[in-house]
């Protein structure tokens, strides 16, 4: 047997290994991958620390471990300070709405009476006839079916609370030691094709940061904006429904409309003369995030087709749970690069591509890139006609 056949045997069987893992630990696999964006957030807090003006050049100085140290503690002394803030309040407010859910129905069914379809579907849906008899024991079913799959849900050990303590941690030790888990990863790769492998990983990382950045800009700006818009208009509990905006703002294209239901309901029951003003509202507020704030910063925001997106996040959501839904997006950014990269770069040998995370700046230090064949390739064609084919051209026309 030659040491070549040995060698792919080995290949093959690490490989099935590998994606066996993926199906039997995928609750896990997605939890490592949560725990490398957390890496990436702090890491891409520090480089932009660096940039501040005088501020900077100190913090520049300062060991590695010290700068991600210094970021965790700012970043944990603003979540605190907001909970010191607004915690007891928020807290209020979540425990009121829960106990003004039980009276939406009554709400959504006294509003529909002026649409007889919606009405008759209300009054003979099965589910809707068991939530209007007993509305705690419609939500109480309904919460027992939600807790009582979490144990599956997280592989059966670890509570939710629990899983995202042990994201934070892992993501903290990634990011205070990136360069030993970086090593490891590209030791796995044939020296022959190391410099691709590292090649693969900056672009990764690159698109991943630039993701999260923008990400993180467009969700503060929605949950701020509805939160004011909902406090300016009057409805109560805005700062709850703000903060609600905020978090599944991190879902694109499911996730703000996703928001947009406890905020219609909630307005249904308090306020019901003001339900269109509302959804105008929300409405805008998503125009404004689309054509607007993303715009704005699109250099650190990935632009990313919607319907692959919404497709990604039925498929994760089908397969894994709400936590495949939440990671979607950055497995789609991961999925994007490697393609553009392994495939088109390596494979195709088509070094004209820009990928994800690129700037025409980039490109002309890159070495894996082909500045001038972009240019020439983004650049439209313009046919430009002789003399004597325009004179033939008009005499046809003639």
């Amino acid at each position: 047997m030659t040491k070549s056949y040995k060698s792919a045997i080995v290949f093959f069987v690490a490989l099935v290994l590998f994606l066996m893992s993926f199906y039997y630990l995928i609750q896990v696999w997605l939890m490592v991958f949560a725990s490398i964006l957390v890496a990436v957030f702090l890491l891409s807090l520090a480089q932009l620390t660096c940039q501040i003006p005088k501020v900077g050049n100190y913090f520049a100085k300062l060991p590695h471990g010290v700068q991600v140290g210094a970021v965790t503690v700012a970043v944990l002394s603003v979540a605190a300070g907001f909970l010191a803030m607004f915690g007891s309040e928020l807290v209020a407010q979540f425990q009121e709405m829960k106990e003004l859910a039980p009276k939406s129905f009554d709400a959504i069914k006294e509003y529909a009476k002026g649409y007889p379809v919606v009405y008759e579907w209300l009054t003979q849906n099965a589910w809707a006839v068991e939530f209007q008899q007993d509305p705690k024991a419609f939500f109480a079913k309904f919460q027992d079916s939600i807790v009582g799959g979490l144990p599956a849900f997280f592989g059966g050990m670890l509570s939710g609370v629990g899983t995202f303590f042990v994201i934070l941690v892992v993501g903290l030790f990634l990011a205070l030691s990136p360069s030993v888990y970086t090593k490891s990863a590209i030791a796995l790769v044939p020296k022959p094709y190391r410099d691709k492998g590292e090649y693969l990983l900056k672009r990764s990382y690159g698109a991943i940061e630039q993701w999260l950045i923008g990400q993180f800009v467009v969700m503060a700006f929605v949950g701020v904006a509805t939160g004011v818009a909902l406090w300016l208009m009057g409805i109560p509990f805005a700062l709850a429904m703000g903060v609600i905006a905020f978090v599944l703002d991190f879902v694109p294209v499911i996730g703000p409309w996703l928001s947009a239901v406890p905020i219609l309901l909630l307005v249904l029951i308090v306020s019901p003369d003001l339900l269109l003003w509302t959804l105008v509202m929300i409405v805008v507020v998503q125009q404004l995030e689309s054509y607007v704030v993303a715009p704005m910063v699109q250099q650190r925001l990935i632009d990313l087709p919607p319907v692959a997106l919404l497709l990604s996040q039925i498929i994760m959501g089908t397969l894994t749970g709400v936590l495949g839904i939440a990671m979607a997006t950055p497995l789609m950014v991961v999925a994007i690069v490697w393609v553009q990269v392994v495939y088109v770069k390596f494979v195709l040998q088509d070094y004209s591509i820009k990928v994800l995370d690129q700037n025409e700046n980039d490109m002309k230090t890159d070495p894996y890139a082909d500045y001038d064949a972009y240019k020439a390739k983004s650049q439209p064609k313009v046919v430009v006609l002789s003399p004597k084919q325009d004179v033939n051209n008009t005499d046809k026309k003639s």
